[in-house]
């Protein structure tokens, strides 16, 4: 993970699983594949939400609006799924494991915002748009499109404005998470102690 992260931190709420947890980690002689299972977990369960439109807890994501998915359709980003018009987010999460933590992230810098929500405030600003003229009927097409395809360009003055993006989480852990959790801590014990049996 390079470049801009955005990592999340586990807070296991549940105390006497905290107690728990921490005393077979603190029972490993080798707590990184443990964090190394864990991040794993973490992985599948981000790629689940997206894969199923719903928080880790089962709810489902806020829809898309008729006009996104217009433009979408327009734009031939089919089939149209929320937050995975090109994958580009959904595939960018990794995860990295050390004795002490695992810490999972993407160098997508609008991951968080997407997750929890938020305004994302716009000033006012100028800015170019591309549109099509046609000379043959002096017509000026008021569809916007690429540079590229455009042989008209005018500025105009976009106010300020506020975007709302609605929180459509895919990082976090349930209550079944932390005792799947716990159970990934008792199983590296487990490997850890047959792995001393069968040591010559």
């Amino acid at each position: 993970m390079t470049g801009v992260t955005v990592t999340y931190s586990l807070t296991i709420n549940d105390q006497s699983m905290v107690g728990q947890l921490g005393s077979l980690v603190d029972h490993m002689d080798n707590p990184m594949g443990f964090y190394k299972n864990v991040g794993e977990y973490l992985l599948n369960s981000i790629h689940d939400s997206f894969d199923r439109e719903e928080t880790p807890a089962g709810m489902a994501w806020q829809g898309l609006k008729e006009k996104t998915k217009h433009r979408r359709e327009q734009m031939r980003l089919t089939p149209i799924r929320i937050l995975r018009a090109r994958g580009r987010l959904s595939g960018s999460f990794s995860s990295v494991a050390t004795v002490t933590e695992v810490r999972v992230g993407t160098p997508v810098p609008y991951a968080a915002i997407h997750n929890f929500g938020g305004d994302i405030e716009q000033p006012a600003r100028k800015q170019t748009i591309y549109q099509r003229y046609d000379e043959k009927t002096d017509t000026l097409h008021q569809k916007f499109v690429r540079k590229s395809r455009s042989n008209f360009a005018r500025d105009v003055d976009v106010g300020a404005h506020t975007i709302t993006i609605p929180a459509r989480q895919f990082a976090g852990v349930t209550q079944e998470g932390e005792r799947i959790i716990l159970g990934i801590a008792q199983d590296w014990l487990r490997v850890e102690a047959d792995g001393q049996k069968t040591r010559p």
